[in-house]
């Protein structure tokens, strides 16, 4: 009896980390696509932002496209459900992302502090 009760206990323990590792991964893949970012606290020619985060090889790359700063493929860090890369705008920033309640949130770490980042689902370029 004792064994059963261990086996099933085993059982319950990975079917909820199952549960939670697919969980953290799914809300990540949330934040794939095309997004008109605003950083409206940050100095005049930073703030405005088209940026697109892609998966490819099971790693999450981001284009970055703003008047100051055009970043391509760069490699971003995926912990706890968010995803993070450091980037160079003037000087070194730390820019988190990540889906809260159906939204899309995220936060430029800079030497003023942090910054609010706001995403917005941005149309897709139509090609000619």
């Amino acid at each position: 009896m004792k064994l059963m009760y261990v086996i099933f206990a085993g059982l319950c323990l990975w079917c909820t980390t199952v549960t939670t590792a697919g969980t953290t991964d799914g809300d990540v893949r949330k934040l794939i696509g095309r997004w008109a970012v605003t950083v409206p606290d940050a100095p005049y020619g930073y703030q405005d932002y088209t940026i697109d985060i892609k998966e490819k090889d099971k790693e999450y790359l981001i284009d970055v496209k703003g008047e100051e700063v055009d970043v391509k493929d760069k490699k971003l860090t995926k912990k706890d459900g968010k995803l993070s890369i450091e980037l160079y705008v003037g000087e070194y920033v730390t820019v988190t992302v990540w889906e809260e309640d159906g939204t899309v949130k995220g936060t430029a770490d800079t030497t003023q502090g942090k910054l609010a980042c706001n995403f917005k689902k941005a149309i897709p370029e139509k090609k000619q």
